[in-house]
């Protein structure tokens, strides 16, 4: 059913466009483009129905069938395409995730705060019966037109509320490893502005640090050195703007901060074994 005083709804500050709320639905059919999703926020991603294909971060592509979710750390470039006509829910937050009053999720950090291998595993969990009934009734909702701020951020906290009672503490610690531990400050700070500065040094001094302090705070928030994330984010930036967008390589290289198109040039023969030409022409 439709729902009553529209207008009203729409008015209100309160009401947000679709493509701002934290609730997305999408249905793909086999042509739809890729589905793309914010760096600045992390993301749950729920495939109902089909098959995606995720690729996301140093992790290699991968394959999601109806019935499973998984989760995309905020500052990781995402893109999913669909091998077949698919229906996919996703979720963003910003803040880090509270499953109810006294849990965290810190509190699930546990042993594999320390486990590179399983930190940096690609996980996916199934979508169990009572889950699938809430997503159900929130997509109704979505399709309803109900945008209201307050309404998706009270669905947000039930959805982990639901996750809390119906998935083991092994289970949700595995799923959100790659956020668990650090300090969520910091981590917000860098997330916000890691864009806007070339080097580690400058990085640092804005954060009113010592560059040993913010690469030692920095490590123990994101599990690798700032040089190391910092590579890894503009390596996805590029690929993902090579592929994605029809700028020219001069655009593509400016907005990058390399000195030059050769050096841009220079940069994925080295980190993608190939010229920017040459990605390009590559089949998406």
């Amino acid at each position: 059913m439709s729902i009553f005083y529209e207008d009203e709804h729409k008015t209100c500050y309160n009401y947000n466009v679709p493509e701002l709320s934290l609730f997305k639905w999408f249905e793909l059919d086999k042509t739809s483009p890729p589905v793309f999703l914010e760096v600045e926020k992390s993301v749950l991603i729920f495939v109902v129905d089909g098959l995606i294909e995720a690729r996301f971060g140093s992790h290699s592509t991968k394959d999601i069938g109806a019935g499973q979710f998984f989760f995309v750390p905020s500052g990781v470039h995402f893109y999913g395409s669909q091998h077949c006509r698919s229906r996919v829910l996703s979720c963003s937050f910003a803040d880090v995730p509270q499953f109810c009053n006294l849990r965290t999720i810190d509190n699930l950090a546990g042993s594999i705060n320390d486990d590179k291998e399983l930190r940096e595993m690609f996980f996916t969990l199934p979508i169990r019966p009572q889950l699938r009934k809430f997503i159900d009734f929130v997509v109704e909702c979505l399709a309803d037109g109900i945008h209201c701020a307050h309404f998706h951020q009270l669905k947000l906290q039930e959805m982990f509320l639901l996750m809390r009672v119906y998935y083991t503490k092994d289970e949700l610690a595995r799923m959100f490893a790659p956020i668990l531990g650090g300090d969520s400050v910091f981590r917000r700070f860098v997330l916000d502005h890691y864009k806007a500065f070339a080097g580690v040094e400058q990085f640092a001094e804005a954060a009113n640090m010592s560059v040993s302090t913010f690469q030692r705070k920095f490590k123990q928030t994101f599990k690798k050195s700032a040089a190391e994330w910092l590579l890894d984010r503009k390596c996805e930036m590029v690929i993902r703007e090579i592929k994605t967008s029809s700028k020219t390589f001069d655009q593509i290289a400016d907005e990058c901060s390399f000195s030059s198109v050769q050096y841009f040039s220079n940069f994925c023969k080295s980190h993608f074994g190939k010229t920017p030409t040459e990605l390009r022409s590559e089949e998406f």
